[in-house]
């Protein structure tokens, strides 16, 4: 008499089966899971870079702002969403030497723009560059004698001061958004104090 061979039946296998199925997907939800939350990070993460570096070059080159009473080319002009200042820089390539430029930044579409020109009596627009890629808005406002304002003129002095001047401070708001807009937006602001220059 032969001895019955062991098998799985039919009820066993569909039954392991399903326990497959759902072990499965239970994996793939949490590699799904955390891809997803490495993605918005690194997203998250991009746009604090982004902006953070913005800020600290902006907030380097207005600190060194520069004025001269009576030279229509050294000038420290701002609006809500533009600003064009001359500022003492470092000469590229060359060790101690500085000189002075003529920075703009503004918002083109949804980029943060940065416009030098190195020759301030020229005619020539200078080069631009981008900074910063996907900001939905920039806003400066200016600090004197301790209250806010939305533009600045230095060639129109202030109400007590005919004579050219500089703001106390400049305050510079950055609102950014990740590419595909998955993330909410990231608003960063610092507000930078200028030399008092006599």
């Amino acid at each position: 008499m032969r001895e019955k061979e062991e098998a799985f039946t039919l009820v066993e296998i569909m039954v392991s089966c399903a326990i497959l199925v759902i072990l499965m997907g239970a994996l793939y939800g949490v590699f799904w899971g955390s891809s997803a939350a490495w993605q918005k990070g690194e997203a998250r993460t991009r746009m604090y870079q982004n902006a953070r570096m913005s800020l600290d070059l902006m907030s380097r080159e207005i600190r060194a702002a520069f004025i001269s009473r009576g030279d229509p080319h050294l000038i420290f002009k701002g609006n809500e969403s533009f600003l064009a200042f001359i500022s003492v820089s470092n000469t590229p390539n060359t060790v101690g030497a500085y000189d002075l430029r003529q920075i703009e930044y503004s918002l083109s579409q949804d980029r943060l723009c940065r416009r030098i020109k190195t020759h301030l009596d020229s005619f020539s627009s200078g080069a631009s560059a981008t900074l910063a890629e996907g900001v939905l808005n920039l806003t400066f406002s200016y600090c004197s004698q301790d209250q806010w304002q939305r533009f600045w003129d230095s060639t129109r002095g202030t109400p007590d001061d005919a004579d050219d001047t500089l703001p106390e401070a400049v305050k510079i708001t950055i609102s950014t958004q990740d590419e595909e807009a998955r993330e909410p937006a990231l608003i960063l602001s610092t507000v930078v104090y200028l030399p008092v220059r006599g």
